[in-house]
C-alpha cells in the first residue's frame, strides 16, 4: 500500500514544473487576469484528464467490438494527441475565448498555456505514481527532463490550437485558424511518435525532435506572444 506522506511529496514535486512555467506565462500578461480565473483554468486542465482517459478507453473498446484494428502509432495519435488537443481547445474556448474573460489578444496565450500546464501537472503525477518502484529517481525525470520536454510540448500544442480557435472564431480568419489547429495536433502527434520510436531504439530521435522542431517552434511562439502583447497594450 502506498504511504500517504510519500504520495503527497510526489504530488507536490509533480506540479513544480507546471508552476515554474506558470510563473513565466503570467509574466507575459499585459493586464493580469483575476487570480481566481487563472486558478480555475489551471484546475480545469487537471480535470480534462478524466474525459481524455475515458474517451480513449471507450474509443479503443468500440473499435475492438467493431473488429477494427489500427496501427499502434495511429492509435497513439488519435487517442493521444488528437483527443487531448480537442478537449483542451474546447475547454479553453468554453471557459475563456467565448466569454468576457478574453478581452485582449495576449489572453489567448495566457489561458491556453495555463490550462495546458494544469494538464501537464496531472500527467506528471500519473507518470510518477506509475514509476514509484524506482524510488526517488523519478525526481530527475520530473524536475529536469519532463520540464523541458512533455510540459513544453503541451504548452506549444495548446497555444497553437487555441490561437487557431481565436483566428477561426474571433478574427474570422477561418483558413488560418484551421491550419493552426492542425499544426498543434500534428506537432503533438509527432512528439508521441518520437517517444514511441525512441522507446524502441534510443534518445537520438527525442534530441533531434527537440532541437530541430521544438525549440525553433517555441522561439516562433515567443515572437507571436510579443506581437500579442503589443496589440494588447494598444487595445
Amino acid at each position: 500500500m502506498v504511504n500517504y506522506i510519500p504520495l503527497l511529496i510526489i504530488l507536490v514535486i509533480s506540479y513544480i514544473p507546471s508552476f515554474a512555467w506558470l510563473g513565466f506565462v503570467l509574466s507575459q500578461d499585459v493586464h493580469p487576469e483575476k487570480a481566481t480565473d487563472i486558478a480555475k483554468t489551471f484546475i480545469l486542465g487537471n480535470f480534462i484528464a478524466v474525459p481524455v482517459v475515458l474517451f480513449s478507453v471507450w474509443g479503443r473498446e468500440i473499435l475492438d467490438l467493431m473488429l477494427i484494428q489500427i496501427p499502434g502509432i495511429m492509435s497513439s495519435f488519435i487517442f493521444g494527441a488528437l483527443m487531448e488537443e480537442v478537449w483542451k481547445g474546447a475547454f479553453v474556448y468554453w471557459f475563456a475565448i467565448s466569454t468576457s474573460k478574453w478581452d485582449e489578444p495576449i489572453d489567448t496565450f495566457i489561458y491556453a498555456a495555463t490550462l495546458a500546464l494544469g494538464f501537464a501537472g496531472i500527467e506528471n503525477f500519473a507518470y510518477a505514481v506509475s514509476d514509484m518502484k524506482s524510488g526517488f529517481n523519478f525526481i530527475q525525470q520530473l524536475l529536469f527532463l519532463r520540464s523541458f520536454t512533455s510540459v513544453i510540448i503541451h504548452l506549444i500544442s495548446s497555444f497553437l490550437v487555441t490561437y487557431g480557435l481565436a483566428f477561426y472564431c474571433k478574427y474570422n480568419k477561418k483558413i488560418n485558424g484551421i491550419w493552426l489547429i492542425l499544426a498543434g495536433i500534428v506537432f503533438h502527434g509527432l512528439w508521441n511518435l518520437v517517444i514511441t520510436i525512441s522507446g524502441m531504439t534510443n534518445n537520438l530521435f527525442i534530441l533531434a525532435f527537440y532541437f530541430i522542431i521544438c525549440i525553433p517552434l517555441f522561439i516562433v511562439i515567443m515572437f507571436f506572444t510579443k506581437h500579442l502583447k503589443i496589440k494588447s497594450k494598444n487595445n
